[in-house]
């Protein structure tokens, strides 16, 4: 099945006040985050392909997952419940989170100084892998989405390239605000590129902001480059984001994260 490219905001899904209350629960059980590196406030609650698997030789994801899944659901029914339902309502397509693997979860970054926006920090995702819990602040990587890869969904059905979708949608944002950027390249576009053709490319590249809204999700195929932006530098200020990716498979739409 073709369902061309995804973009779309699905807003609100939760208003600011449910976001409040969202957000005092997750500071409620600080305790679970699990740190994703060694000097940074960066963390998740619930695990992660690019964490779990991908830049992990230990590949905790199957132990964190079976971990995570049955917590998160306990205290984050509603929120699931809610997301799904606004998902299904606006893709007029079933959705489901996918059995056996890790359900989408909370990315939590609480403010530091370094967090400050320089172009600096660009970098691809392969070059960030190696870096992503090291000395200093370990980039912004630039990237495609090719989570159900990751995870061991196929990539091809019947011939036809299965389509996907991320989802982000945040609880708590810095003051200045949080979005993507986004470029129109694709992986086919990059081709052979090593990983400082590929960031120069883009560097030059057109791209544009999105800018997040509190509560709204922002959807998209994530088949094109992307990066996120708006990180807390100020005390007390926070980006956490409920976030995801899917896949269509069997007529529906496999949510994991």
């Amino acid at each position: 099945m073709d369902l061309g490219i995804i973009e779309d905001f699905i807003q609100p899904v939760f208003d600011e006040e449910t976001c409040r209350q969202i957000l005092e629960r997750v500071l409620d059980i600080d305790a679970f985050w699990l740190p994703r590196h060694t000097q940074l406030p960066l963390f998740t609650l619930g695990a992660t392909n690019y964490y779990d698997i991908a830049s992990n030789p230990g590949r905790p994801y199957e132990r964190l997952m079976q971990q995570f899944n049955p917590f998160l659901l306990d205290q984050f029914g509603d929120v699931y419940d809610a997301v799904l339902s606004a998902l299904q309502a606006r893709l007029n397509q079933p959705v489901i989170l996918s059995p056996g693997l890790a359900q989408p979860g909370f990315h939590i970054i609480t403010a530091n100084p370094l967090f400050a926006y320089s172009d600096y920090y660009d970098i691809m995702h392969a070059p960030w892998f190696k870096r992503r819990d090291g000395v200093g602040v370990p980039g912004n990587p630039i990237h495609v989405d090719t989570a159900h890869i990751a995870v061991g969904l196929p990539d091809v059905v019947n011939g036809l390239k299965v389509p996907t979708l991320s989802f982000t949608l945040p609880i708590a944002m810095p003051a200045h605000g949080a979005g993507m950027k986004l470029w129109t390249y694709t992986e086919s576009d990059i081709g052979e590129m090593d990983t400082e053709e590929a960031l120069a490319l883009l560097k030059q590249a057109d791209s544009r902001l999105v800018p997040y809204s509190l509560g709204g999700a922002f959807v998209h195929s994530g088949v094109t480059y992307h990066q996120a932006r708006g990180f807390p530098c100020g005390s007390g200020q926070y980006r956490i984001t409920f976030q995801g990716h899917g896949a269509w498979l069997d007529g529906q739409w496999h949510l994991f994260w």
